[in-house]
């Protein structure tokens, strides 16, 4: 019975209580307290069947047949919470992949240990994948909103507040759309990261992306793994050079690939070496000491091989 049939047959049974159909928000939280607790209950019920108190010198037979019915009565809660929120099979068919997808890369990652390898810092945001790009060509579509690809500002604040949109919840709109998981990726970039793992440099990618948005953080993981990005560790934080010091990776940074202003400027003022994709909106890293510009991902490469064969020297 697939998780359409389940759904439904749930539906059948609570439809002899209640209409959820007729439920406002609080009425759905209070069912929702209702069923947490009642499966609280079921869930102490199963661990019943089994030894769980380790200090009882006196063993038991596990129950199988308990364990798996009180698991079922768990299993029909969650499924009459599912219901009352309304959630279709397809959301819950898609959200139990993206929760596949996100333990599985994150098992591989957190499970890979850092080998002592030079780490090359990698930004994830027009860096590997076409963001801005992508999120303009939202704008013009879901708003109207013709903004240039050239534009000097990075979320083009600016003309958003003009029209009275706020930039902070017209980017939360572009994630809740699912737009973050069909994002392009920047042509030539994945060979680049995969010639770089393979010439010797752990490839860490560190994005500012909200990873508290429950839709930003598994879009991202559904984003890596659908493009086979290649890396060894991914991470979230806006204080990116924060998040470098509490590292393992502190003082092993060969270098930062990014293209924000803050974060590469950031980077360059306390001795890292920045490489940045030269853009439009970051024309405040010129001259700066510690960073290079390269125009193009073959560029990035001839910078990196280079950067490594200084190393080996």
């Amino acid at each position: 019975m697939g998780i359409k049939k389940l759904l439904k047959r749930q539906k059948e049974f609570s439809d002899f209580f209640y209409d959820s159909s007729t439920f406002d928000d609080a009425k759905r939280e209070e069912m929702t307290k209702s069923y947490a607790l009642a499966m609280h209950a079921e869930v102490g019920d199963l661990v019943s069947s089994i030894n769980f108190k380790d200090h009882h010198a006196n063993r038991k037979t596990p129950d199988r047949e308990k364990i798996l019915y009180e698991s079922i009565d768990a299993f029909r809660y969650l499924l009459a919470i599912m219901n009352v929120w309304g959630f279709t099979p397809d959301e819950v068919k898609t959200a139990f992949n993206d929760k596949d997808v996100f333990l599985h890369l994150r098992h591989k990652s957190e499970n890979t240990e850092w080998d002592g390898r030079p780490v090359l810092i990698v930004d994830v945001d027009d860096v590997i994948a076409e963001f801005r790009k992508c999120f303009f060509e939202w704008l013009r579509n879901a708003h109207g909103i013709d903004i240039p690809d050239g534009y000097p500002e990075y979320y083009a604040s600016t003309p958003l507040k003009e029209k009275g949109i706020n930039p902070e919840s017209v980017f939360k709109d572009f994630i809740s759309d699912r737009e973050m998981r069909e994002l392009s990726v920047i042509p030539g970039i994945v060979g680049v990261l995969k010639c770089a793992r393979e010439m010797g440099f752990w490839v860490q990618l560190l994005t500012a992306r909200p990873d508290q948005n429950l839709i930003c953080l598994y879009d991202t993981y559904h984003w890596l793994n659908e493009n086979q990005i290649p890396f060894d560790g991914v991470a979230f934080s806006v204080e990116k050079y924060k998040w470098i010091v509490q590292s393992k990776f502190y003082g092993h940074v060969a270098a930062c690939i990014d293209d924000s202003a803050k974060h590469a400027s950031e980077y360059s003022m306390h001795g890292l070496f920045v490489l940045s994709p030269r853009v439009e909106y970051n024309t405040s890293l010129n001259g700066l000491k510690g960073v290079s510009f390269y125009d193009t991902p073959e560029q990035l490469m001839e910078q990196l091989t280079k950067l490594y064969e200084d190393i080996k020297k």
